[in-house]
């Protein structure tokens, strides 16, 4: 099957945020961050949107959610954001919007890009100085996701990598070989080395864009492995 421009395909992965009005605290207290995630998890059976990833920080929330369609990604979010609304005036006795704008959405369209966007959503916490390591933020699913994202996930149902698919087989060869050489790597040892493996694992996925399964191939380290290594902190 030959492959389609990037450009021209539909995603069925969006990074979603959703902000307060006026970028004021909405989630005042624990029990209301709570209500939002199980809000968020009770709408999901009666939905084909699933969850991916989540951070509900105090006054925005940041999740990646699978859709196939664009228009039922959009219902989605209006009936969570909605119903949230309509409990946190009942609860504060107030009245008006809650959220600023309806919320923004943005494709997902490579390994990378999830990657990235992964981290960029567990780090919130961290960035805010709320807590040290991401793994101490309650109101995330970083904890829950070490494991999906190993077992379950798998990249390359979702995504078509042009830049992997104009790569050949020798290109990723000659790439590895030059950093285990430059950086005097003994192989063998590399998968007890989780440090200086991780430092490869990064070099290799976001200066010279390879995939987690080109990646394999070419050190012989699982998928399952390097994905782990990528986000963990």
């Amino acid at each position: 099957m030959s492959r389609t421009p990037r450009n021209f395909l539909k995603t069925p992965l969006f990074h979603v945020m959703t902000q307060g009005i006026e970028k004021s605290y909405i989630f005042n207290y624990d029990r209301d961050i709570q209500y939002y995630i199980n809000t968020l998890q009770e709408l999901q059976k009666d939905s084909n949107v699933k969850t991916i990833a989540y951070c509900i920080m105090h006054n925005h929330a940041h999740m990646i959610l699978n859709s196939e369609e664009n228009s039922e990604l959009s219902k989605f979010m209006q009936r969570l954001n909605t119903k949230y609304a309509m409990y946190y005036n009942k609860k504060y006795d107030r009245v008006g919007y809650v959220f600023r704008n309806r919320f923004k959405s943005q494709g997902i369209y490579s390994e990378k890009q999830f990657y990235n966007c992964i981290n960029y959503i567990y780090n919130n916490p961290v960035k805010a100085g709320i807590c040290q390591k991401i793994e101490d933020y309650k109101y995330s699913n970083f904890k829950e996701n070490q494991k999906y994202l190993i077992e379950n996930f798998e990249c390359d149902e979702y995504f078509i990598d042009i830049e992997e698919h104009n790569r050949s087989n020798e290109d990723d060869k000659d790439i590895v070989e030059q950093y285990i050489k430059k950086h005097k790597i003994i192989t063998d040892d590399l998968i007890k080395n989780k440090s200086v493996l991780k430092m490869m694992v990064n070099y290799l996925t976001s200066e010279k864009g390879m995939s987690f399964r080109r990646i394999e191939k070419e050190i012989g380290i699982s998928r399952e492995t390097l994905r782990m290594l990528k986000i963990s902190k």
